[in-house]
C-alpha cells in the first residue's frame, strides 16, 4: 500500500512540476513578447485591392494589442537602434535636467540619427520626443535656427505638447511658442508620393494615408517623416519638407528583402494551405521568413455589406485555430477587428490615443520659476527667436488621425457583383467629436471597372 501510495506521490509530484515548467515557459514567452506574422490573402483575383486595404487595417489594430509586435513582409531597420535611441533619449533628458547640456546634445544627435538610419524602427512618440530633445539642446548649444525647426518637427509628429513641457529656460520656451504660432501662421501644401515598385503603403508622421502613387493634400507647412513599405522590400523612410502653400516630391526606390524569394514562397504556400490539415505545417515557413513566433493569415472580400474574412491563427504552443469574421461598415467596424484579434490572438486590447500624453517636463522646480517668469514679463507672448518682434499666440487646432474611429464607405453603385474593380483611391476623414463618441465619419473609396 505504501509502494501504491509513494507511486501515486510521485506520479502526482511529477505532473505538478511539469506543468510549472509549462506555465514557467509560457509566462517566459509572453515576457520576452509575442512576434505575429499578420498577412491577408485575396479570396479571389478581383480581391486584391480589398485585401490589400484589410491587411493595413488589421496590422494597425493588431499593433494596439498588449505585447503584440506585428511582423510582415517589409522589414524594419535594425530593431536594436529603436531600443538604443529610446535610451540615448532617456539620457539626454537627465543630462538635461542636470545641466549638462554637451552631453545631452551629443545623446539626441545620436539618437536623432539612429532613428533616421533605420527606417520604420521607433514610434512616432519617440520621434517627436528625439526631435524636442535635440531642439532643447542645439538651441542650448548656440543653434537657433536648427532648434527651431528641430522643434517645429516634434509638433508636426506630436501636437498637443504644451509650453510647460519646453520651460528648461524662459527663452526655450519661448521658442516653442515661436515654432507654434509659426506653423499655424503658414499655408499648408502637398506632397507627391511615388515609389518603385508602386501600391505601396504610405503613412504621414505616423498616420496611415494611402497607397502610391498618392498626393498627400493640405498637408502643414514645415518637416515631416514619410514611410513607404511593401511586403517583400525593406522599409524606406524620408524627411519631406513642405514650403509654405507649396508642394514637395518624394520618390521610394524600395530595395528588395534580401530573403524576397524565400518570402515569397512561404506566402504562396501557406496561400494554398488555408485548411485545418495544412495550415500549421506551412505557416512554419512564412514565420520563420519573417522572423515571427505566431501567424495569422486570413483571406478577405469586400461584399456590400462590409468585408468578410476567414482563415487560420497558429500560437506560440503550435495549434492551429479558424478564424472567421463578417465586419460591417458600420460605427463598430474597429470594435469588430478589435474583438476578433483580441479572441483569436488571447490578448488585452489596448486603447491608447496617440498625442494623448506628454514627452516629458524638466524638474517641478525649473518649470515653475521659467513659467513664473515668462508670466511676468508678458505671459502669452512669442517672440521670434530670428527677429526682434512680438506677436500673439495663436492657437492649433488639433487634426484627429484618420485611423482613430470608424468611417462610411461611398461606394456608388456597389453589390456583390459590382466590386471587383480596383480600388484606386481612398479618402479618410473623422472629426473631434467622432473621435469621442465613436460616431461614424465618412470612407470613399472609387473603384474603377464596377459593373453595372
Amino acid at each position: 500500500m505504501r509502494t501504491a501510495l509513494s507511486f501515486r506521490a510521485f506520479v502526482g509530484a511529477t505532473a505538478v512540476a511539469f506543468l510549472n515548467a509549462m506555465l514557467l515557459s509560457t509566462a517566459a514567452m509572453a515576457a520576452e513578447g509575442r512576434s505575429v506574422a499578420c498577412f491577408v490573402v485575396p479570396r479571389d483575383d478581383g480581391q486584391a485591392q480589398a485585401a490589400a486595404v484589410m491587411s493595413t487595417i488589421l496590422r494597425a489594430e493588431m499593433a494596439k494589442l498588449s505585447g503584440v509586435v506585428v511582423r510582415s513582409g517589409a522589414p524594419s531597420g535594425n530593431p536594436d537602434a529603436g531600443a538604443e535611441a529610446e535610451r540615448l533619449t532617456e539620457e539626454g533628458f537627465r543630462a538635461l535636467d542636470s545641466s549638462d547640456r554637451t552631453g545631452a546634445l551629443t545623446r539626441f544627435e545620436r539618437a536623432f540619427d539612429l532613428l533616421a538610419q533605420n527606417p520604420g524602427v521607433g514610434s512616432v512618440r519617440l520621434h517627436a520626443k528625439v526631435a524636442k530633445g535635440f531642439g532643447i539642446a542645439a538651441f542650448f548649444g548656440g543653434n537657433t535656427t536648427k532648434a527651431t525647426e528641430l522643434i517645429k518637427r516634434s509638433l508636426l509628429l506630436y501636437p498637443e505638447q504644451k509650453p510647460v513641457e519646453y520651460a528648461y529656460s524662459v527663452d526655450v520656451k519661448n521658442v516653442f511658442d515661436f515654432a507654434k504660432q509659426d506653423i499655424n501662421s503658414r499655408s499648408p501644401g502637398n506632397i507627391e508620393v511615388r515609389s518603385t515598385p508602386d501600391s505601396a503603403e504610405v503613412t504621414l508622421d505616423g498616420v496611415f494615408k494611402g497607397y502610391t502613387p498618392i498626393t498627400l493634400s493640405s498637408v502643414p507647412a514645415g518637416s515631416h517623416l514619410v514611410e513607404v513599405s511593401k511586403d517583400g522590400y525593406l522599409r524606406w523612410s524620408s524627411t519631406a519638407i513642405v514650403p509654405d502653400g507649396g508642394r514637395v516630391a518624394t520618390e521610394a526606390p524600395l530595395t528588395a528583402a534580401t530573403n524576397k524569394s524565400d518570402f515569397d514562397r512561404a506566402l504562396a504556400e501557406v496561400t494554398r494551405s488555408l485548411n485545418p490539415q495544412k495550415f500549421g505545417r506551412a505557416a512554419e515557413g512564412l514565420m520563420k521568413a519573417v522572423d515571427a513566433r505566431e501567424a495569422l493569415v486570413v483571406r478577405a472580400a469586400l461584399s456590400a455589406n462590409g468585408f468578410e474574412i476567414d482563415g487560420f491563427v497558429r500560437d506560440l504552443g503550435g495549434n492551429t485555430r479558424p478564424l472567421q469574421a463578417s465586419i460591417a461598415r458600420d460605427a463598430n467596424f474597429y470594435k469588430t477587428i478589435q474583438d476578433t484579434l483580441a479572441n483569436a490572438l488571447g490578448a488585452a486590447v489596448e486603447l491608447k490615443t496617440a498625442g494623448s500624453d506628454s514627452l516629458g517636463a524638466p524638474p517641478r522646480e525649473i518649470s515653475d520659476a521659467v513659467m513664473k517668469e515668462s508670466a511676468d514679463v508678458g505671459g502669452e507672448v512669442v517672440i521670434d527667436p530670428m527677429k526682434d518682434m512680438f506677436t500673439d499666440v495663436g492657437k492649433k487646432d488639433t487634426e484627429v488621425p484618420i485611423t482613430k474611429t470608424w468611417w462610411f464607405w461611398t461606394i456608388v453603385g456597389v453589390g456583390t457583383a459590382a466590386v471587383v474593380g480596383t480600388i484606386t483611391g481612398i479618402v479618410l476623414a473623422t472629426s473631434d467629436d467622432e473621435a469621442e463618441t465613436g460616431s461614424v465619419g465618412d470612407l470613399s473609396i472609387t473603384l474603377d471597372g464596377v459593373g453595372d
